[in-house]
């Protein structure tokens, strides 16, 4: 679980940002965007549209923040869940999108095997890849996942052992 202190500086700024002042949303914005941008980076491909719909969360957060009431849990689990949704109103106005050919001559090496760990994390059931990403892909604590999926952190780690296990199926040994 986060410290007491810095959970209770958050919910202090997140108190504040709902009063609406201005510098604390600010904080939240810059403690919360990268990791959030990495989240739609890995699910979308595409730098802009990752961009784009880590903006539309944060607005969609904003709008939200009157509504957020805290539960002891970091607030960064809330944005979350909030992206989650805005990443499915994506995909439901879109048509699939058509992965990049192998045999493009601009791929490289290690554009491969970003291709080959997206393929491999494509083929485990939702849950395995969000407890995958949230932890190793985005660098969120334990307990940040796991709050983020709204599971305990037990539980959360029991789930992160087997998706860890079925990626090394998937992936391969190497």
């Amino acid at each position: 679980m986060p410290a007491a202190e810095p959970l209770e500086q958050e919910r202090r700024r997140v108190a504040a940002a709902q009063t609406g002042d201005a510098r604390a949303w600010r904080e939240l914005f810059d403690e919360h965007y990268p990791k959030l941008f990495g989240f739609m980076r890995a699910r979308v491909g595409d730098r802009d549209t990752a961009e784009d719909l880590a903006a539309e969360t944060f607005a969609d957060a904003f709008r939200g923040l009157p509504r957020f009431r805290w539960r002891g849990k970091p607030f960064g689990a809330w944005l979350f869940k909030v992206a989650r949704n805005r990443l499915r109103m994506h995909y439901r106005s879109r048509p699939p999108l058509i992965e990049q050919s192998l045999t493009d001559p601009g791929t490289t090496a290690d554009e491969t095997l970003a291709l080959d760990v997206r393929d491999a994390l494509a083929r485990l059931p939702a849950e395995y890849r969000e407890a995958i990403e949230l932890r190793y892909l985005l660098g969120l604590s334990g307990a940040e996942a796991a709050a983020a999926m709204g599971r305990s952190h037990g539980a959360f780690r029991m789930l992160l052992h087997r998706a860890s296990q079925a990626f090394r199926t998937e992936f391969g040994a190497d």
